[in-house]
């Protein structure tokens, strides 16, 4: 089944299942770094405000055996099990006093993102650019999130330095910074994949071996440190928090390397003065091109806090994310 058709299909055999008092509508959605996800959004007559399901990865299940008939289900089943946000309705989106102490900004690449930032209010950071969204909690199922446009403004009648003043101030309370020693992270992703097999004893002697192993290698390499917030979602963005890094520098008392591991967290690193900061990049990118989504990647570049100077500099020239439209 090619693409388009399998689109209509899903579309028809979902207004057939949900019945005339239902509208199901294909959306091309643009995401991060020129990614064009299809989604399909469905509104009950009345409402204002629909869910959307994304359908690119139900097209791969196609692809490995999966039938129409139980892909449409599962889309079915999902839409019933969350068929919409009663508390995000037309009147609280288009009312400022309602959501103003729910925008948040996050960092994408400027370049790649050229044309989505076209259309959305946002402050350059470097290579890339702050963009503010809605952060609005759905009880124990996480956050809803939607991404702020010029049009909001004007609905809400306030100006781009009203938003980013609002972001400024909501952003570090509501996503406070979290900084973990990597060894800390990855015993969490162990905890996380083995369940009741995970041993912390097996992880510390397996950690401490790679760390013996890392100083015979290169003994003058520090340890690295993951900067994100508790929920893990655009983290990257901490690292523009007020005093964040200024303090981690005076805690370690050393300027700081900061490597972009994708939009949701920076990696950090003291900075001893050995470091070829073009090697970082290039580093820096075989990962992204290799072991990061598209949609997740934040940008090639090495960043470096210096005490003395008491900001962040970008100092290297890797290559620049491309915009190649994914779909």
């Amino acid at each position: 089944m090619e693409y388009e058709e399998f689109l209509q299909s899903v579309k028809e055999n979902l207004e057939h299942r949900l019945g005339p008092s239902y509208t199901v509508t294909l959306r091309a959605i643009p995401k991060n770094n020129g990614i064009i996800l299809d989604g399909l959004s469905i509104c009950q007559k009345g409402e204002k405000v629909s869910p959307t399901i994304y359908l690119n990865d139900f097209y791969h299940e196609i692809k490995q055996g999966q039938t129409l008939e139980e892909i449409c289900t599962s889309i079915y089943r999902l839409y019933l099990s969350n068929p919409g946000l009663p508390y995000l309705d037309s009147q609280i989106l288009s009312s400022y006093e309602e959501i103003k102490d729910h925008i948040v900004y996050k960092l994408i690449n400027t370049k790649a993102n050229s044309i989505l930032l076209s259309h959305l209010p946002h402050v350059s950071f470097h290579d890339m650019s702050m963009v503010c969204y809605l952060l609005m909690e759905q009880r124990s199922k996480g956050y809803v999130t939607a991404l702020i446009h010029k049009d909001h403004l004007k609905t809400w009648e306030i100006s781009q330095e009203e938003l980013f003043s609002k972001a400024f101030s909501n952003t570090p309370r509501l996503l406070p910074p979290a900084i973990r020693p990597m060894s800390d992270v990855l015993k969490q992703l162990a905890q996380e994949a083995l369940g009741e097999e995970y041993s912390e004893e097996t992880l510390d002697s397996l950690l401490e071996a790679a760390e013996e192993n890392r100083l015979e290698q290169s003994p003058v390499f520090p340890t690295l440190y993951v900067l994100s917030n508790p929920a893990g979602v655009n983290g990257a963005a901490c690292m523009a928090y007020p005093n964040v890094i200024k303090d981690f520098a005076a805690h370690l008392e050393q300027d700081i390397i900061i490597l972009p591991s994708s939009i949701h967290e920076v990696l950090l690193v003291a900075d001893s003065g050995n470091y070829d900061y073009e090697e970082l990049s290039r580093l820096v990118t075989e990962i992204n091109q290799t072991e990061v989504s598209k949609e997740d990647q934040l940008s090639n570049q090495i960043y470096r806090y210096s005490r003395d100077h008491d900001q962040i500099t970008l100092v290297s020239h890797g290559p620049a994310l491309d915009q190649t439209i994914v779909q």
